[in-house]
């Protein structure tokens, strides 16, 4: 009982410590000081070209894309021009046969300089299966909500059904296309 009465007053001992703004060792506890409040600025940022960067990157490199994001839109750019409305994008000769189970998983979806997440199951959705993308900025690609195989082409589909993104495979492990509201070069790879 005694046991009690002591460690009871042992915390109110140190609960009246810490009201009193004293630390654990007995001093006195500073004060933190406010973060700065000074007004943000801003300047407009020149638009990103993409279309003319990829050009130049594939000429400095003797004809061969950058291994980045642009460099899917260095191998696209015979197929279609960017900014361009298309209805359907022909598929390349070296276009692989696909099966569901090739895109099962997470990815990452590219689209110009913007990376951001893929996830693709089997769980059947509004015209197709469900995907989900994950830290996209384009509001095209935070759209993608479905995907679906139409033959060897994959489609990514927005909630109301929409094709949002037409692509094709032509290695193990990367899908390259365009998204169909303006022409823009899209692939995800892992």
């Amino acid at each position: 009982m005694i046991r009690f009465f002591i460690i009871a007053g042992a915390g109110l001992a140190l609960a009246g410590c810490s009201s009193a703004g004293l630390d654990r060792f007995g001093g006195r506890a500073g004060s933190l000081t406010p973060a700065p409040t000074a007004p943000v600025q801003s300047q407009s940022l020149t638009p990103l070209n993409p279309a003319s960067n990829v050009a130049g990157n594939v000429q400095q490199n003797g004809g061969q894309p950058i291994n980045n994001a642009l460099g899917a839109e260095a191998g696209l750019q015979d197929q279609f021009t960017p900014n361009q409305q298309v209805a359907t994008l022909n598929a390349p000769s070296n276009a692989r046969s696909l099966s569901r189970t090739d895109l099962l998983g997470a990815w990452t979806l590219a689209s110009g300089a913007e990376q951001c997440k893929l996830n693709v199951n089997l769980t059947s959705w509004s015209g197709g299966y469900r995907a989900s993308t994950r830290g996209c900025q384009s509001s095209e690609l935070q759209r993608v909500n479905a995907w679906n195989l139409n033959g060897n082409q994959v489609l990514l589909l927005a909630e109301d059904g929409s094709t949002m993104a037409q692509l094709y495979s032509s290695s193990a492990g990367r899908f390259d296309g365009q998204i169909q509201t303006d022409g823009r070069a899209v692939s995800f790879f892992r």
